[in-house]
């Protein structure tokens, strides 16, 4: 059986990374490349990663550009999508009290001093591989 790669629409990329709550956050810490496991949530056009002081994917205040990449994958087939864009980290209490209210399955971060790096989807790029069977042999007549 070979496979097909088909690009996804915005729409389509959307409706799954709001479907998913877990993904890879890429960013930059001492101006090398790192990448760790994130639970996340989406708000129209933001997602936001829960973080404690200290933790690695916390930005600095000025921000800086990350991806977060979510996909699924079961043998052959599957989807990713990349949502790229602007982040900050968020701290103050309101805005952490608002997003520990975004509709998490669980709590987000459990203990205090936590906060969220909020990222604001620019760029979202996705595609999805299917199974395409393949054509029967020709036998001569």
């Amino acid at each position: 059986m070979t496979s097909h790669r088909r690009d996804l629409s915005d729409e389509e990329c959307r409706r799954l990374v709001a479907g998913a709550r877990v993904g890879h956050l890429a960013f930059t810490r001492d101006a090398l490349p790192a990448v760790v496991p994130v639970r996340y949530v989406v708000d129209g056009d933001r997602l936001a990663v829960p973080a404690h002081p200290g933790d690695d994917h916390l930005l600095p205040h000025r921000g800086g550009v990350v991806v977060l990449c979510v996909d699924q994958f079961d043998g052959d087939h599957g989807w990713a999508v990349s949502v790229v864009g602007p982040a900050r980290t968020v701290t103050d209490p309101a805005s952490v009290e608002a997003w520990d209210a975004a509709g998490w399955p669980r709590d987000p971060v459990p203990g205090d001093g936590h906060g969220y790096v909020v990222l604001q989807a620019t760029i979202l790029r996705g595609w999805r591989v299917l199974p395409v069977a393949a054509p029967a042999e020709q036998r001569p007549a």
